[in-house]
């Protein structure tokens, strides 16, 4: 008989990858300035997702094969429509924001119409929305834990080049670095992450793990390495209370663990605005108490 943590067992472990991909990722998104973009990316690997589960049905119903599909179309999907969004960029009257704007409208509605038009898929649409993370399969996993052994690599031999280009990509190029190509890799690393993570949190939900730990942190911790390693701890365990919370609640584990960064995020803002609305009524209070003694003599 299959026991409860027999079932769990590889969502957990995929919960603890996939929030360390994002927080490791999102650190690195935040520090280039590119939230919006990823948002933009979640939404265009969704077309690329429902063809790739398409494409590979038609060969084989294997769940760990359709994974592989999946991740390779929303791949491939992600990279066009980067490609659409960088031209669109550059047309007269349109900028960045607006091209990402229109990118993420297309994809996410291309998403639904071949939904729809292939009919019934499968995959369920609410595991490429929200994810679901209860259902992953060990390609899901695999997968995910490659893309975080790629970007940890990366960090490690080459977090150098990493922080000066996102900091002062000018002054990277004049002292010879190719900032083009240090953020080509980003890119690079935005989309594979995009495209792993589908299974667990879907396209929909996804940037909120992504982006949320990142900007609830930023400014709030000095060294660079400490940060990053931060959001990957916060992504993690939001990610863990997320699975916990779906499996008590028997509610949508991707669409849980959205609502759990969100909530962080707004604990740290909430959290930071009590603070200093109290130092400041200390340091008044402070000063009117030295006010009042040098009256007194």
């Amino acid at each position: 008989m299959v026991s409860i943590w027999q079932i769990i067992a590889l969502p957990i472990v995929e919960a603890i990858v996939v929030g360390a991909l994002c927080g490791f990722v999102g650190s690195l998104a935040l520090l280039n300035q590119r939230i919006f973009f990823t948002e933009s990316i979640t939404h265009a690997a969704f077309p690329g997702a429902v063809l790739g589960v398409v494409l590979t049905s038609a060969y084989t119903i294997d769940q760990n094969i359709l994974s592989l599909g999946l991740f390779v179309g929303a791949a491939v999907a992600c990279v066009v429509l980067s490609l659409v969004m960088y031209a669109l960029s550059h047309l007269k009257g349109i900028s960045s924001q607006a091209a990402a704007g229109i990118t993420l409208t297309v994809g996410f509605a291309s998403g639904y119409f071949l939904n729809k038009w292939f009919a019934p898929l499968p995959l369920r649409i609410e595991g490429f929305l929200t994810g679901s993370l209860l259902n992953c399969t060990p390609a899901d996993v695999i997968s995910a834990s490659v893309a975080f052994l790629l970007v940890l690599g990366l960090w490690i031999f080459n977090s150098a080049n990493l922080v000066h280009c996102s900091f002062d990509p000018i002054n990277y190029r004049a002292a010879g670095g190719r900032s083009g190509f240090i953020q080509g890799m980003v890119l690079a690393l935005i989309i594979i992450t995009v495209s792993v993570i589908i299974p667990a949190v879907g396209t929909v939900v996804s940037v909120s793990l992504i982006a949320a730990p990142a900007a609830a942190l930023k400014g709030r911790i000095a060294s660079i390495n400490k940060f990053v390693l931060a959001c990957v701890i916060t992504a993690v365990s939001i990610a863990l209370i997320g699975l916990a919370l779906a499996v008590i609640l028997k509610l949508s584990a991707g669409g849980t663990i959205a609502i759990c960064a969100g909530a962080f995020f707004l604990i740290v803002k909430i959290g930071e605005s009590i603070f200093i609305k109290i130092n400041d009524f200390s340091s008044r209070l402070h000063a009117r108490r030295e006010k009042v003694a040098e009256n007194a003599i």
